[in-house]
């Protein structure tokens, strides 16, 4: 009787977790009382069960250490599911059930976890910009703060994009810009884009896109104005519409490359320019969080970030656009 008794507790407290945002009340245990180590998730966009590509990247590589929801860890997972406006909030929520690490994605997820805590240990991953500039953290090595984290911003990296969105369309002279006006990183991001492309001579269309439903008056724009190409600016907020995105420049005829990993070439995208970030969230769980697990503090650990800009390309749908396809990728 005690065992069924068990089994019905274990069953509907894995039912609580797996409810992600509808659950809102703190645990009553504490993680010593429950047995397993409680961590906090935060998520930028994709649910627990249906998890995107790294989410599911950075959880598969902690149960290769044992380290598994359910059996060795509890998940208290939240999602914003692309509005970065609710990171404060689900934040705020997840630290009220007495986690043990706190995990978010994306810039504006890290911003809001260092302004809710400076003693809960919290590890970043995806901070799309330099963690220096953007106020997350004063040194890379070591840094003396609770804040630890994996970021994808590269010093040339838009130098890089510019090149490769280049071979696409070899004599580029206008350039679409698909960007959240609401993303903090974005706008900060767009006055790079700007001076890298006055440097070589190519002109910005701007694309301000919140939400799906603004990505036809965006292309729209783009077309008025000459665009011959566009890159999507990485993030959440644009990883949640990528395949509405891939769709809308399919339906207009107007090809869009995306700075985001997540199967957008798969979706019927025609490429991706950018940062390939799923192997660093897998980084981001071997060489951070397991190490903060087993007592390392983030004062420990140094942050890392990428060295190159990576191309994936749907050869099928760039021909159909009439684009050159890059010889590196052919």
């Amino acid at each position: 009787m005690k065992f069924i008794v068990k089994l019905l507790a274990m069953a509907m407290a894995t039912a609580t977790l797996l409810a992600g945002c509808a659950t809102r009340q703190p645990y009553a245990q504490t993680p010593s009382d429950a047995g397993l180590r409680r961590v906090g998730f935060v998520a930028g966009a994709g649910g627990f069960e249906n998890m995107a590509i790294t989410n599911r990247t950075f959880f598969n590589a902690l149960g290769e250490s044992g380290y598994v929801h359910g059996k060795t860890m509890d998940v208290v997972f939240r999602t914003a599911e692309g509005d970065m406006s609710k990171m404060p909030a689900l934040v705020e929520d997840v630290l009220k059930n007495n986690v043990e690490i706190l995990v978010v994605s994306s810039s504006p997820g890290c911003a809001a976890a260092k302004a809710a805590t400076t003693a809960v240990p919290v590890l970043c991953i995806s901070v799309q910009d330099d963690p220096i500039k953007a106020g997350l953290t004063s040194t890379l090595i070591h840094p003396q703060s609770n804040v630890i984290g994996v970021y994808s911003f590269l010093p040339t990296g838009i130098a890089q994009q510019l090149d490769r969105v280049s071979q696409f369309v070899p004599k580029l002279h206008t350039l679409g810009i698909l960007y959240n006006p609401k993303n903090a990183t974005h706008v900060r991001l767009l006055t790079e884009w700007t001076s890298v492309a006055n440097e070589k001579g190519v002109r910005l269309v701007l694309m301000p896109a919140t939400r799906a439903e603004d990505l036809d008056g965006a292309i729209t724009q783009a077309l008025a104005e000459k665009a011959q190409i566009a890159i999507g600016l990485l993030g959440p907020d644009t990883y949640a519409i990528r395949q509405e995105i891939a769709q809308a420049a399919t339906l207009r005829r107007f090809p869009i490359v995306m700075d985001t990993p997540g199967g957008y070439t798969d979706m019927g995208g025609v490429a991706t320019v950018g940062v390939n970030i799923v192997p660093y969230y897998r980084r981001g769980a071997v060489e951070q969080m397991i190490p903060m697990l087993q007592g390392k503090r983030p004062s420990d650990l140094s942050w890392i970030g990428p060295k190159q800009v990576d191309v994936v390309v749907n050869e099928d749908v760039a021909r159909s656009f009439g684009l050159n396809v890059p010889t590196a990728v052919r």
